[in-house]
């Protein structure tokens, strides 16, 4: 099984692609688990866009590295499932779009995210204790929670400080006024 981990501190969590594909190699020969080359492949996309990615995007990207463009959505949803039920990518719901773990040595886990509105990064923040109140008060609640998802949308710090910089209108740095309200 993966390890524990307790990084809460988005600075530190891996940005290097192939470091990451390696790390997802690693993981798995120690899992037993069997990643594909059309799984390493799904994986690495993802890694490398930077930001969040729809299914269908990575079509487009697979076709384009394919020398037959035989890529297919099924081909794509089965590497994405693979990929999500052993906790090396996460979904954001909201946004329809995947993004790579941070901790991919670690078990699946639930993870708050942070959403930028504007230049669509995602920040995947370690908060064990938010994700356990959630869990408690839904138990307290007599319901059985089975998965979490929590996402904060809002303008990022670089966004902010290019809006305060440029004298952007002021209702742009009013978080609330810009949550992205069709995706909810």
């Amino acid at each position: 099984m993966g390890k524990k981990h307790t990084c809460t501190d988005p600075r530190h969590h891996v940005h290097d692609a192939k470091a990451f594909v390696r790390a997802v190699e690693h993981a798995c020969r120690e899992r037993g688990l069997r990643l594909t080359p059309t799984r390493a492949l799904v994986l690495d996309l993802i890694a490398r866009a930077g930001a969040p990615i729809k299914a269908y995007d990575l079509l487009d990207r697979m076709r384009g590295k394919d020398d037959e463009g035989n890529a297919a959505p099924p081909t794509v949803y089965r590497a994405l499932d693979f990929l999500l039920a052993n906790g090396f990518i996460h979904k954001l719901e909201s946004i329809n779009a995947f993004v790579a773990c941070h901790h991919p040595s670690s078990d699946q886990h639930s993870v708050p995210f942070l959403i930028c509105n504007r230049c669509h990064t995602a920040i995947e923040l370690e908060y064990a204790s938010i994700v356990r109140k959630l869990d408690d008060a839904a138990r307290a609640l007599g319901f059985a929670p089975q998965a979490q998802t929590l996402e904060v949308h809002g303008l990022c710090a670089r966004c902010v400080a290019k809006a305060r910089k440029g004298n952007a209108d002021k209702s742009l740095l009013d978080v609330s006024a810009h949550a992205d309200q069709s995706n909810m």
